[in-house]
């Protein structure tokens, strides 16, 4: 029996030390494909940050050069919409003189009419 326990004990310990060197190679391949995957999902998440900064720029630089554009025109729209309003006044004030000098009448009545109804109004309110 005692020969029996003599091959069984290095039996076992070379069992334990095979388990063990095993064990560790495993671990070792786990740390190993850890790693890369790590490194991978790194890369992937740098792809995207970088994507995202360039989509970003672009937009912005998109509407920074439509502001640009908006704010170069507006003193043209400005001009553009002061001349309709000046040529509606013009065309306005035409009307009234030509309709002044063709009802003169008329045009006095209107304005008359018009003062009563201003004053009657101002005098309703005290």
């Amino acid at each position: 029996m005692n020969q029996t326990s003599n091959d069984i004990i290095p039996a076992a310990a070379d069992a334990a030390h095979d388990t063990i060197n095993t064990a560790e190679q495993q671990a070792h391949e786990a740390a190993s494909k850890l790693a890369k995957l790590k490194d991978d999902v790194k890369h992937q998440a740098d792809k995207a940050l970088h994507a995202a900064r360039d989509a970003a720029t672009t937009a912005y630089d998109k509407a920074a050069t439509k502001a640009r554009e908006l704010a170069d025109a507006a003193p043209e729209k400005a001009r553009e919409a002061k001349e309709r309003a000046q040529k509606i006044a013009e065309d306005g004030t035409a009307r009234v003189r030509t309709t002044v000098q063709d009802q003169p009448l008329a045009a006095l009545g209107a304005g008359i009419a018009l003062g009563f109804v201003v004053g009657w109004l101002i005098s309703r309110k005290d």
